[in-house]
């Protein structure tokens, strides 16, 4: 029998909770531990560099199997082929091992994120893709706030490997979740609409020609690159206040902890109100990093935080909802997977001149910068509030109780 369309998308909910949670912790735990044994913001950079940076180079490819294959399949192998990874983490010591393992974890990761968003306009009715991608991302941001003080708690209490070991855990209880939704996780496609969309550069072109798609990314680019160097400073600002391992796990909670009411509230957002909510989230993003570069202690640093998480948060959901009703199912997953890997590039961008910044300015500067450059990407999406014309709808969703149908016709490069 198919599982309830609401039911899919809290179980799909659950397992991103699950598998954030562990990863967050995770990486928490491998950017102290290499921090810690290199005494290096560089070394911090090239981290993030090789992990999100890689990411942001093989999503193409990897969107392009949730476009290929059957969407349900390659949520559960990635998340297995992950889990191997970290379990392999938990046994590496040296800081260039570390760095080389999450690499592949990375690689591994990678398909989960563009085939889950694309599914669930499959998974649910178009009246409720708001109410889903805000349920999925409150799952998300409830994993991502437990995950960095757990990962901190533990890298002080046990060492970093139980923490590696038990994201390898948090990952195949993913995959059996993601096992027992029962439904479609693909619709219908014409043979027309394959030859249309072919190939795994496919989902730029869409992006590219539709304009609203074009500016968001546009401007989410710009975010990205002004955003990175924070990733960078996180560990020195923690350092600066002296506050350690446990500061540097706060200080991404704080942020996700924002996330969570940023999702609740985009599970609101009509489809009407989504360019307003999309600016406005965008500018109180931006007032709430630059208030970190003025701060004079740790508490406030962590309310401005929250704030922009929040911010953020509702904004990334209102994102993804733009992104699944303006792309078919048969290019879908590769057009979200061209907007991460468009904003990961450009963080993997930020990622040496942080370091320099940091070294230099110290880590404020970074939200100085972070500030500056939330305002810019708001003013260019100022254009998406004037009146214009509906956005284009998904295909009917298939409700076929077939699980995990089949595609139609080729969707490969």
């Amino acid at each position: 029998m198919p599982t309830p369309s609401r039911a899919a998308a809290r179980r799909v909910a659950l397992a991103r909770l699950i598998s954030y949670a562990g990863t967050s912790a995770a990486y928490t735990a491998l950017l102290y531990v290499v921090y810690q044994r290199t005494g290096s913001s560089t070394w911090v950079a090239g981290t993030l560099f090789l992990t999100l940076g890689t990411r942001g180079a093989i999503t193409p490819l990897a969107g392009s199997l949730g476009d290929r294959l059957d969407r349900r399949r390659v949520m559960i192998v990635s998340d297995l082929l992950g889990a191997m990874c970290f379990l392999g983490l938990a046994f590496a010591r040296g800081p260039a091992l570390l760095v080389a393992l999450a690499f592949l974890a990375t690689l591994m990761e990678a398909p989960f994120f563009p085939a889950s968003a694309a599914a669930i306009p499959n998974l649910v009715g178009p009246a409720d893709l708001a109410w889903a991608n805000g349920t999925v991302a409150f799952g998300s941001s409830l994993g991502y706030v437990a995950g960095p003080t757990i990962g901190g708690l533990l890298v002080a209490a046990g060492g970093a490997g139980i923490v590696f070991a038990l994201n390898a855990a948090s990952f195949v209880v993913s995959a059996a979740l993601v096992a027992t939704v029962r439904g479609s996780f693909a619709g219908l496609r014409t043979d027309v609409e394959e030859e249309v969309h072919r190939g795994t550069r496919a989902g730029f072109v869409f992006l590219w020609n539709d304009p609203v798609l074009r500016r968001v990314t546009s401007a989410a680019a710009v975010f990205a690159v002004s955003v990175g160097s924070i990733l960078v400073a996180e560990l020195p600002l923690a350092a600066a206040f002296g506050a350690g391992a446990l500061g540097y796990g706060l200080l991404g909670t704080s942020f996700d902890f924002g996330a969570i009411f940023g999702a609740l509230a985009a599970k609101q957002v009509t489809e009407s109100r989504q360019a307003p909510w999309l600016v406005g989230g965008s500018f109180v993003t931006a007032a709430g990093l630059a208030a970190v570069a003025v701060m004079p202690t740790f508490p406030p640093v962590l309310a401005a935080m929250c704030v922009s998480g929040a911010s953020d948060g509702l904004v990334d959901v209102v994102v993804e909802v733009i992104f699944q009703r303006r792309s078919p199912d048969a290019v879908r997953s590769r057009v979200l997977a061209a907007l991460e890997a468009v904003f990961l590039l450009g963080l993997a961008v930020a990622f040496p001149f942080g370091a320099l910044l940091v070294g230099a300015l110290g880590p404020k500067a970074a939200y100085a910068l972070g500030g500056a450059g939330c305002v810019a990407s708001a003013l260019m999406m100022l254009p998406l509030l004037r009146t214009g014309p509906p956005a284009p709808r998904s295909p009917e969703v298939d409700r076929s109780p077939n699980p995990g149908l089949p595609f139609i016709g080729d969707a490969g490069p």
